[in-house]
């Protein structure tokens, strides 16, 4: 589903900027309101976008493109005959999208207003560690759609961490033009060690589970290698460890900063990450979603630790 999501948004922002380098011409009032809509469009992607490939700075790029087509479709003398109205609903259609998809971007960004319970980082401090899924938001966490591919509703408020290189890619060092590498180990997050976020009692561990390979196909439903901690009267959960790494067992008690294994690929993961997320028992013994802050900052999609 993420290599989907990389080829809609890279297929997308190209027929965009194509579009408008080869528009007619047409009435300059006409085309504000086209690049108005454009520009809604744009930002929407801007914002929800899943900047691993390319990375940061590809999003740069494709804003510069955009800019410099809406300078050339601008600049166009206008005809002598008006166009006809196909490109006020293009424009119209573009500026709704946007819209919707800025909401997401901007809403999903606020950390709900709910009791939180404030973590440390449960990766070093020493990389670039960001969120490829989280906040409060579908369009930006997909563990707020509840299904068996993705998430139990008590895991709403999860974030989903990955590692990036040198060049902002997440796979590791000469493996930046693969968008989705088969092989776990090729993947910059895979073996980082996972740091214990606060200082609890170990509930469950699992160390057993098979690393899977990259790719929504290879989605393991036989669960995967975790580590369960109760801390401050909330339980923390740490899912997709690399087979055999778990350090820890139940009963122990851990303190905040020390080892309980190494980030893998196990279970019900399309490529190697660190799921944590917070929960409580809620009425009748079910279990609720808990807020979760490091360090007092709420994380959402592409923030780093």
């Amino acid at each position: 589903m993420l290599l989907y999501g990389l080829v809609f948004q890279n297929l997308a922002l190209i027929a965009l900027i194509r579009g408008l380098f080869f528009a007619r011409p047409a009435p300059f009032g006409r085309k504000l309101w086209v690049v108005g809509g454009a520009s809604a469009f744009l930002a929407g992607i801007l914002l929800l976008g899943v900047w691993i490939y390319p990375p940061p700075l590809g999003a740069v790029f494709y804003l510069a493109l955009f800019g410099a087509a809406c300078i050339r479709w601008l600049r166009q003398p206008a005809p002598d005959n008006a166009a006809g109205r196909a490109s006020l609903f293009a424009a119209v259609g573009l500026a709704a999208l946007g819209a919707a998809m800025i909401w997401q971007g901007v809403t999903g960004r606020i950390a709900p207003d709910e009791p939180y319970l404030s973590l440390a980082s449960p990766l070093p401090e020493d990389a670039g560690y960001c969120v490829l899924s989280g906040g409060a938001s579908v369009g930006l966490n997909l563990h707020y759609v509840v299904s068996a591919s993705t998430a139990a509703d008590f895991e709403k408020h999860s974030v989903d961490l990955i590692a990036t290189n040198a060049q902002g890619f997440r796979t590791k060092s000469g493996l930046s033009h693969y968008p989705k590498p088969l092989s776990p180990e090729d993947y910059a997050v895979f073996g980082t060690p996972v740091i214990a976020p606060c200082t609890g009692e170990v509930v469950e561990t699992e160390n057993d589970k098979t690393d899977v390979l990259a790719g929504h196909k290879y989605r393991s439903r036989d669960g995967a290698n975790i580590v369960l901690l109760s801390c401050d009267g909330r339980e923390v959960l740490m899912a997709h460890f690399k087979q055999g790494s778990v350090r820890v067992s139940e009963g122990d008690t851990v303190s905040a900063g020390s080892v309980l294994g190494l980030v893998g690929n196990s279970g019900n993961t399309e490529e190697p990450h660190l799921h944590i997320h917070a929960q409580e028992e809620g009425d009748n013994g079910r279990l609720v979603p808990v807020p979760i802050r490091f360090e007092g900052r709420y994380l959402a999609r592409g923030d780093c630790l």
